[in-house]
């Protein structure tokens, strides 16, 4: 039997149970006030092997990860490009220009608040445009586009009709945006995750498999 630390998150709401990775490797499990403790141990023993999987993976690509130190020369993703930090005077506007990342000399710390608040902007822009693209085809329109900082998921959609999407997505390629665009979109005809909702996602996006898995795979290294 394996042994798997893990936080439980009860919920009225629930229905069943659940277990959510993070990319910490924090296990949660999601489930209904009303189930026993016993049954919620019971359920993640028996997922072990896959929770053990998923664990490993998120720390074989941790391996991988180097944190950025915002020096010079070092390579920031936008749209799935690479750009290399280029730290000019003080007062330079954060700008893309040729295959560089122009930025102001700061202290790091100050520089990388800077950066997360150039890239939010640039994802409000991108999210909306491609947001206005698609809402068109799938015939469904947002009542608002936003972005917001979340530890583990790319979008959300609520019932009243906001859409919110992970400002890091817009480090991606744009075809993954795509996809994620697509996906949140698709909920405001169907509200969850049903064989009708995935029907809806492929006739508009035939290969959002190809974007779903570049997340499961590269998503954690969209960092700053």
């Amino acid at each position: 039997m394996i042994d798997i630390d893990y936080s439980v998150i009860r919920s009225p709401k629930r229905k069943t149970v659940s277990i959510i990775i993070r990319a910490n490797n924090q296990v949660d499990v999601l489930a209904p006030n009303h189930v026993p403790a016993a049954r919620i141990h019971s359920f993640v023993q028996d997922k072990s092997n896959w929770v053990q999987k998923k664990l490993q993976f998120n720390q074989d690509v941790r391996a991988r990860y180097q944190a950025k130190t915002f020096a010079e020369g070092e390579a920031f993703d936008l749209l799935g490009k690479s750009y290399r930090l280029d730290i000019l005077e003080p007062m330079t506007p954060i700008h893309i220009t040729d295959d560089k990342l122009i930025a102001p000399s700061q202290q790091p710390d100050k520089l990388k608040k800077s950066l997360i608040t150039w890239y939010r902007q640039k994802a409000e822009e991108h999210f909306q445009q491609r947001c206005d693209h698609f809402a068109a085809k799938i015939g469904k329109t947002p009542a608002f586009i936003g972005v917001k900082t979340y530890k583990s998921r790319w979008g959300s959609c609520h019932h009243d009709g906001r859409i919110f999407f992970n400002w890091r997505l817009i480090m991606a390629p744009t075809w993954v945006i795509d996809y994620v665009v697509v996906h949140e979109l698709c909920h405001l005809i169907h509200h969850n995750h049903s064989k009708a909702f995935w029907n809806v996602v492929e006739q508009t996006m035939p290969d959002y498999r190809q974007a779903k898995d570049w997340l499961k795979t590269n998503g954690l290294m969209l960092e700053l």
